[in-house]
């Protein structure tokens, strides 16, 4: 049976966090107000250490404004049901994270491409399109794109800002990969905290199965509407697992952990560059581009080779014009050497 090499899913190192989470739980106390029914935004405590995680990596957080959910998916499918209904139009980068595309697109809600160059979204494009299509909010990731793994840098994101604010635009801020990087920039709920739903999560740092992510609502009004549309859906999310992460958000557990992702991460990028050339983008996250003519080709071809990718796609354009790489799914670094080296000899 041919091997299968997974390049596809961006999964952070899950073996030393699943170590020290099976020593943790052996020694978790569980108290009945665990057992209970959950406080409808997120337990208390566990708001405050998500809100101490988010000041440590370059995204202020106000626990007031808080609100726990199943993953940063969620948070972004939340900040949706707040910011736009079936038909209006939600403006997105070009090239975007395609979950939540998905996620939009599956409600009816129009999508319109906005360009980019190599600093993220241009501001002027943004304007632009918002003035043509009337559209009312836009869906932006300001820190390790998903795919091309920019970083917009903080002009661009005081311009990106100013724009929202002129034109009276709502941002959805994506910020999952953001604590993966090493330089802190301010985030955009920190430059328009007003007008800009922040989501968040831990997955990409600890593994996506925990489940633990946040939405951080522009205003007290809005926080509530979010509080009591997770609350009329589930009755409050679970307890545990939030509780545990808690304590590592705050006990310095996730700090160092993350620390060692980020050293791995450096090294990984470095070994797809040695293989792939100068052609891969990187930044020391999760995953690299690799902008080529013959995308979906190269794809299919690794894909008979057992190995899996996943194609960069723009808006309203069926041709590939990347594919976005893995760097840590692959968890043995003899399997992702195999792997990238394969890949190349199929170019």
């Amino acid at each position: 049976m041919r091997p299968f090499y997974d390049l596809a899913v961006n999964l952070p190192l899950r073996s030393v966090v699943a170590s020290r989470l099976t020593h943790r739980l052996h020694r978790h106390a569980v108290d009945t107000d665990t057992l209970g029914y959950p406080y409808p935004a997120g337990h208390p405590r566990v708001l405050a250490a998500i809100a101490g995680w988010m000041d440590r990596h370059g995204s202020p957080g106000a626990v007031d404004r808080l609100t726990l959910t199943l993953g940063a998916r969620h948070a972004l499918s939340l900040a949706l049901d707040m910011t736009c209904a079936k038909g209006d139009v939600l403006l997105m980068e070009a090239l975007t994270y395609h979950g939540f595309r998905g996620v939009a697109e599956a409600r009816g809600v129009r999508i319109a491409p906005v360009a980019m160059d190599e600093q993220g979204l241009l501001p002027a494009a943004l304007a632009q399109a918002a003035r043509t299509t009337g559209a009312r909010t836009v869906y932006v990731q300001p820190t390790l794109h998903n795919p091309t793994t920019v970083t917009m840098p903080t002009t661009r994101r005081h311009e990106i800002a100013e724009v929202a604010t002129q034109l009276g635009l709502t941002i959805i801020e994506g910020d999952v990969y953001g604590p993966l990087a090493t330089d802190r920039l301010p985030s955009l709920a920190s430059l328009v905290p007003e007008r800009c739903f922040h989501a968040g999560g831990i997955g990409k740092v600890l593994g996506p199965g925990l489940r633990v992510g946040w939405l951080m609502a522009p205003n007290p009004e809005r926080h509530a509407q979010v509080v009591r549309t997770v609350t009329d859906a589930t009755d409050g999310l679970p307890a545990l697992w939030p509780a545990i992460v808690a304590d590592w958000l705050t006990d310095g557990t996730a700090d160092e952990l993350l620390e060692t992702l980020r050293t791995a991460l450096r090294e990984r990028n470095a070994l797809a560059r040695s293989i792939l050339g100068e052609a891969l983008v990187t930044a020391d996250g999760l995953h690299a581009w690799l902008p080529c003519a013959d995308a979906e080709g190269w794809a299919t071809r690794a894909a008979q080779a057992g190995i899996k990718t996943t194609l960069g796609r723009r808006i309203g354009d069926d041709q590939p014009q990347g594919l976005r790489l893995s760097l840590a799914t692959e968890e043995d670094p003899e399997r992702l050497t195999t792997a990238l080296r394969t890949l190349a000899a199929l170019r």
